[in-house]
């Protein structure tokens, strides 16, 4: 009976396997999770707040805007708010603070790729709001789903923002919300961020 390879050894398969078919496919691509170590977050995060990723700002605004219809839906009941690639979850406060605010029975949980966000996030909230209840879950969203399920069978309200969506090809944006259409159980509900048409020149001014 051979030994099972260590742990490393197995990621950086994974790693060299990704890159070959992302770097041997037209048009070329890499997978956005290596991106995200503690520098690319930082990096990331200044994108973000510049004037050109006009895509905060917009959801911010839809936020402030429809808070209590969105929390209306939920029917006065406990509930999971879960947030897919929250990052620094700046926008999401809005929702944070007005829930808190109608003592809503809720918990946080914001599922990123990135424990190092995922680490600054929590901090930064215990620190607000150190009545709200996070649970951080590092991982990919199908499987973190998966695991949410298992923490409790309350109401969910899931988050999709940032039109991250829009960085997918046609037909894996389509198996993408196939496979989530078949993780959203009646007691559950989605909250999606999609822009109509990608700005090139918005990108490109937010990348110099």
């Amino acid at each position: 009976m051979t030994d099972p390879l260590p742990t490393e050894i197995i990621l950086n398969q994974a790693f060299a396997e990704d890159v070959q078919q992302g770097l041997t496919s037209n048009p070329k691509y890499l997978l956005s999770r290596y991106f995200y170590d503690a520098a690319g977050d930082r990096l990331f995060q200044k994108i973000m707040n510049l004037p050109e990723y006009y895509l905060t700002g917009c959801e911010f605004e839809i936020f402030q805007k429809h808070r209590d219809a969105i929390f209306r839906k939920l029917d006065q009941a406990a509930f999971d708010l879960i947030e897919l690639g929250a990052g620094d979850g700046l926008k999401t406060q809005v929702l944070l603070q007005y829930f808190l605010n109608q003592n809503a029975d809720f918990r946080y949980l914001p599922v990123d790729i990135s424990g190092n966000v995922l680490d600054h996030l929590q901090q930064n909230l215990q620190e607000r709001w150190p009545e709200l209840p996070v649970t951080p879950v590092e991982g990919e969203y199908f499987s973190a789903l998966q695991d949410i399920d298992r923490l409790s069978d309350r109401r969910k309200l899931v988050l999709f923002l940032g039109s991250n969506i829009g960085n997918m090809k046609q037909e894996q944006a389509a198996d993408f919300l196939r496979q989530l259409r078949l993780r959203m159980h009646p007691r559950r509900l989605l909250a999606g961020g999609l822009r109509p048409e990608k700005r090139p020149r918005h990108y490109y001014g937010s990348l110099q």
